[in-house]
């Protein structure tokens, strides 16, 4: 059994040894402070007392020397003398002279094994001794397979990184006991250990690939960092993250978040719904980031993490149940406050999730302490936020009503509790000041610290500044998100608003059998809406996400972050402009829109004329989203054509900038009064197909045609000794036995 250390885990490869011809024992670090270590283990420690002494200087030194714990406890418990033990830095000179001299040495006995037992004997063992090698190392390529799969997977899609270290989660797993972090080089350090670790109950990844049993679900199990930066590089784990179960059942939540908080506002297009909608929306998003950050960090897949996702679709159903009513004018219908306790139930939860981990995982301490720093802040806005009363409904307390002088009617100030009280601005730049902690200062500034640290690290530690060395201490091991992942669940996301807008255009007709009747305003508005919404998710999928050279995750901080915080725009003003778009589909203000054709439930929804809110949600959310777009598509390095050496008709800047300018005409629109509602949704619509044909034309090669002729010839090759003989089996053909010249196809009939 592997024991635990201080270090929350133990290396999972050891320094590699072999033995001199005298006896001596080698043992091969690979960095110059692990060898110091274990120089100072092996002259320092006597054979059997090997336990007592548990101080490094650094992780990595601390890995090397638990390493040596274990070499030296697992030694012959009956040797009575001190192991003569020489430790070498591997690559280095003293290093190749001993393993030459070990060659020399067993080469020498293979010559006196030959001439004392024959020739043959001794070849025919070398040649099974040959085949076995060969066969653990094909043994060995297996298990790095999945590592280099999801290694090229990963380049491809999202763009090479030469500091990309990955680690095979099946190595040296033994005992049950799991740790999170290993290193492509044959050197790793240690992340956590996770004792209930079961073979094939890695997350995403059911039964591991493995031959092991099915898969078995614990009650609780220590956390395990997926992946992390340390030492300049990034370290993740071979197997690929898939979405869980849960995680698909929380955005199940969403679909009814965004559903009522849209129609909600496109009820009445006017500041204080947008205010409202703007903040509870954020404050949704908020926990839902925070749910596939933790997700993407660590692995736990038992028990206990499924009833935390609970806890926490709980509390954002509660939160849900409060967003209509908050910022009600009237303080006996605000529901503001209980809003703001569901809000903060989650992210207090999830503090204490962080603060647990700390103690489970301590090598990701100084993060989970940044986040726990972070809600508290956060959450002290909040509560603050919810004391805060407007000028007149402070007076309205404790205050006498003053009879003017004439003896007419007061005018002083309503109760608090009265239905005019006056809207409680005052609380408006707490709420904003606390969103921009959750939002930004709680993500933005332990990243930043960890970059500026980094940056002003040299060579020599004497030569850091005191505050960066300090900082890098602090986060020496940095968790990081899981790319494939965090882009999979947005790409989720954005599916999620699209298809609202697309449910948005839905309307029922009652004309009954007049045929002429159904093909009406209302549907041709319908069908621009959908035309728009493919426009978008074309876009966004294809245009903007496909082709990427490098991702804007992994291209640098700054585009990384320009990248998440353009989706929470993006998504915001989308989601206004197709609840005001589900609006001005049922508006009978054009010809051909009779209001006796919708069914009773769409007449009550349906307007005689645009009202300029709703105009603004719809052209302002439109321009918004496509240069939130925008901004995406500018954060990602997109390749060029496919051939090679051309380049684009129009550089990325070209592209953006007639984006730009078609922003700049939704924005205009929305002062278009003379436009009804068919003509501004036809306009619209417009704008986006011209905006996603440009883009198709600009991005291609202006050497290939755009048109692609002739016809494809199919052939079929297949002897009639082979058809037979397929016909005979019930047509079953074992494709990895067939030649390279056989892998056609089989014909149907003779």
């Amino acid at each position: 059994m592997r024991r635990n250390n201080n270090a929350g885990g133990a290396p999972r490869r050891r320094p590699t040894e072999f033995r001199l011809p005298d006896g001596r024992k080698v043992v091969v670090a690979r960095l110059p402070e692990d060898a110091e270590t274990l120089r100072r283990r092996y002259s320092s420690t006597a054979p059997n007392n090997n336990n007592n002494n548990n101080k490094e200087s650094t992780p990595a030194a601390a890995a090397a020397a638990a390493a040596a714990d274990e070499e030296a406890a697992a030694a012959d418990n009956n040797e009575e003398e001190q192991i003569d033990v020489e430790v070498v830095l591997h690559g280095s000179d003293e290093h190749r002279r001993l393993l030459r001299e070990a060659q020399a040495h067993h080469a020498a006995r293979r010559a006196e094994l030959r001439a004392r037992f024959g020739a043959a004997a001794v070849d025919e063992l070398d040649s099974a001794r040959a085949e076995l090698d060969a066969l653990e190392r094909q043994l060995d390529r297996l298990q790095v397979d999945v590592s280099v799969r999801v290694g090229n997977a990963s380049f491809s899609r999202f763009g090479f990184d030469a500091k990309l270290r990955m680690y095979d989660d099946d190595d040296d797993r033994d005992d049950g006991d799991g740790e999170g972090s290993g290193g492509s080089d044959g050197y790793s350090v240690p992340v956590s250990r996770s004792p209930s670790f079961a073979a094939g109950d890695s997350d995403g990844t059911p039964g591991g690939g493995g031959g092991g049993g099915g898969d078995t679900i614990k009650l609780f199990k220590r956390p395990v960092v997926k992946q992390y930066f340390h030492g300049g590089l990034l370290w993740r784990a071979a197997n690929q993250t898939e979405v869980m179960s849960f995680e698909l059942f929380f955005d199940l939540l969403y679909v009814g978040i965004i559903a009522i908080n849209g129609d909600h506002a496109a009820e009445e297009a006017n500041g204080h719904e947008l205010l409202r909608f703007a903040v509870t929306f954020a404050m949704s998003w908020k926990i839902w980031s925070d749910v596939q950050q933790l997700v993407s960090w660590f692995e736990t897949n038992d028990v206990a993490q499924r009833v935390e996702m609970l806890v926490l679709i709980a509390c954002l159903l509660g939160q849900t149940t409060n967003m209509l009513q908050a910022f009600a004018p009237d303080p006996a219908e605000d529901t503001f406050t209980q809003l703001v306790g569901f809000y903060l139930a989650a992210r207090l939860f999830s503090a204490a999730y962080c603060a647990l981990t700390a103690y489970l995982v301590p090598l990701v301490r100084g993060m989970m302490a940044a986040q726990v720093a972070g809600v508290l802040v956060g959450a002290a806005l909040w509560i603050a936020s919810v004391h805060v009363y407007t000028q007149g409904q402070g007076q309205g307390q404790g205050q006498t009503e003053q009879q003017p002088p004439d003896g007419g009617e007061s005018h002083g100030d309503e109760s608090p509790h009265g239905g005019d009280a006056e809207f409680p601005r005052q609380r408006v730049g707490l709420v904003f000041a606390a969103l921009a902690v959750d939002l930004v200062l709680s993500s933005a500034a332990p990243v930043w610290f960890f970059t500026w640290a980094r940056k002003r690290t040299a060579a020599r530690e004497e030569d850091t500044p005191p505050l960066a060395r300090r900082i890098n201490r602090f986060f020496e091991f940095f968790p990081a998100i899981n790319i494939e992942h965090r882009v999979e669940r947005t790409n989720a996301f954005v599916t999620l608003v699209l298809g609202y807008s697309v449910v948005g255009v839905v309307f029922q007709n009652a004309a009954g059998g007049d045929s002429s009747a159904v093909l009406n305003a209302f549907l041709g508005k319908a069908v621009l809406g959908l035309v728009q919404a493919y426009v978008f998710n074309w876009l966004y999928f294809e245009v903007d996400g496909g082709g990427l050279r490098t991702h804007a995750i992994r291209r640098s901080v700054v585009s990384a972050s320009l990248w998440q915080y353009s989706h929470l725009a993006f998504i915001m003003a989308y989601i206004l402009a197709a609840a005001a778009l589900s609006k001005l589909v049922v508006v009978a203000d054009c010809a051909n829109a009779p209001l006796d054709a919708l069914t009773e439930f769409y007449q009550e929804r349906s307007a005689p004329s645009v009202s300029l809110g709703l105009r603004l949600y719809y052209c302002v959310g439109l321009g918004t989203a496509l240069l939130a777009m925008g901004a995406i598509s500018l954060s990602h390095e997109h390749r060029g054509p496919a051939t090679g050496g051309a380049r684009c008709r129009l550089p990325k800047w070209a592209r953006l900038a007639n984006r730009g300018a078609v922003c700049v005409v939704f924005f205009c629109l929305s002062a278009a009064t003379g436009l009804d509602s068919l003509g501004l949704v036809a306009t619209t619509t417009g704008l986006s197909a011209w905006t996603l044909l440009f883009e198709l034309w600009a991005k291609s090669c202006p050497s290939d045609s755009l048109f692609v002729g002739g016809c494809t010839e199919y052939t079929a090759r297949c002897g009639r000794r082979t058809l037979h003989e397929a016909t005979r089996s019930d047509g079953k053909v074992d494709i990895a036995g067939l030649g390279r010249a056989e892998k056609t196809a089989v014909l149907d009939h003779v």
